[in-house]
């Protein structure tokens, strides 16, 4: 099942009790859906897409890596509207970039190359990169990276980029069912392949559920199961010690089931250091359900019905009232985004855990759905699109 069929399970499966009746002959055609969607290897999405169902009782939208699953009713669990927009609350925090890059392309941020250059990616269309940027955040100029191959066959596009020791990396997929690990200087350079990985039969929905740079090597895993490495600069894909039917959390951590765990299991759960062999596990209690676990903090929702974060060994929780709920854990330990809203979500505030501050990020709804921004891969910022700019929260500047 991919990452989205789960999704849409899950949230189907939550707001059933509150949906009108569908159509009789609804779900099969969903089922027609999600049977197409698993032809397609996971993608990087440049824009967010808003699916409606019955009738608005659903959205589900998608931006960067992560897909945001949004109930458009049950506002008695919706966050409460800052009283204040971001800039106000935390104006050391916020910035601002065109929304287009280098010949007018439409482009995103990826993750930090150092404190103060972003990585960006040029679209080239939907689902595809063009290009890869350093973004100078204090001068407002660009530099051109590499271009982004995309070879004949492929169905998977460039995604998971990750920066290490002088380079860019990132993987592709093609119809052979081999993913393919790319790398480039981030000087300026070609990109190349520096190692291919067999897959699964590409319609199964297997491909590569995380990657990173660690020192001179990539790190990866699949989502079958399994973390390896491979030298930045080419070579063998070697097995990680430990490591087998295991799947990239943040390295060194890696851990079972991962982010795509089976229906009613707890992504991450159990993780291991790599590095070290240290190990932990998440506590759980009766009548509650954990849906995903980060190295520190899980969320989950209680048998009464309500969202929490909590340390893994049980301790800190602290519920989350918002249906803007995401299914990942606190950026930084202590930020995350929700839609608020009455009968229907108006807009989005991004939530201070440790302050119980909170900050109007100006998202306004359309219809009975609305987009919440994208995190980036290191949970420092995050970024949305507002007219013909990006705005950047560093998440950093707030103390």
């Amino acid at each position: 099942m991919t990452e989205i069929e789960e999704t849409l399970r899950r949230t189907f499966g939550e707001a059933a009790g509150q949906a009108p009746r569908l159509p009789d002959l609804l779900p099969e055609r969903l089922e027609r859906i999600h049977r197409r969607r698993r032809r397609r290897s996971r993608v990087v999405l440049a824009a967010a897409a808003a699916v409606l169902v019955a009738g608005g009782t659903v959205a589900v939208v998608r931006g960067g890596d992560t897909i945001t699953a949004v109930p458009a009713t049950q506002a008695r669990t919706r966050a409460e509207r800052p009283a204040a927009p971001v800039e106000q609350v935390w104006p050391d925090a916020v910035r601002k970039i065109p929304a287009k890059g280098p010949g007018a392309a439409p482009w995103r941020p990826v993750t930090l190359i150092d404190e103060r250059t972003l990585l960006m990616a040029a679209s080239s269309g939907f689902e595809r990169a063009a290009a890869v940027y350093a973004y100078d955040l204090g001068s407002g100029t660009e530099r051109e990276i590499a271009a982004v191959p995309e070879p004949e066959g492929t169905v998977a596009f460039a995604s998971g980029f990750a920066v290490g020791s002088g380079h860019v990396a990132w993987w592709t997929a093609t119809k052979d069912s081999v993913a393919h690990f790319w790398a480039a200087p981030l000087d300026g350079g070609t990109a190349r392949i520096v190692a291919d990985q067999p897959l699964g039969p590409v319609d199964d929905g297997s491909g590569i559920d995380g990657l990173a740079a660690a020192g001179d090597e990539i790190v990866f895993s699949l989502n079958a199961g399994g973390v390896f490495t491979v030298p930045l600069g080419g070579g063998t894909v070697k097995p990680v010690e430990g490591g087998a039917g295991m799947h990239l959390l943040a390295w060194p951590w890696i851990g079972t089931p991962g982010a795509r765990s089976e229906p009613g299991g707890t992504g991450f759960a159990r993780i291991r250091n790599a590095e070290t062999g240290e190990t932990r596990t998440a506590v759980t209690h009766p009548g509650e359900e954990l849906h995903q676990c980060g190295v520190t903090v899980c969320v989950g929702r209680s048998s009464d019905g309500r969202t929490f974060f909590r340390h893994r060994d049980g301790s800190s929780q602290k519920d989350v009232p918002g249906s803007g709920y995401q299914g990942r854990t606190p950026a930084q330990d202590r930020f995350y985004a929700s839609a608020y809203g009455d009968a229907a979500p108006e807009g989005v505030g991004l939530y201070d855990l440790d302050t119980g501050r909170s900050g109007d990020l100006g998202i306004q709804a359309k219809g009975r759905s609305v987009s919440l921004p994208t995190f980036d891969t290191t949970g420092r910022f995050l970024s949305y699109l507002a007219g013909d700019e990006l705005h950047l929260i560093d998440l950093t500047e707030i103390r």
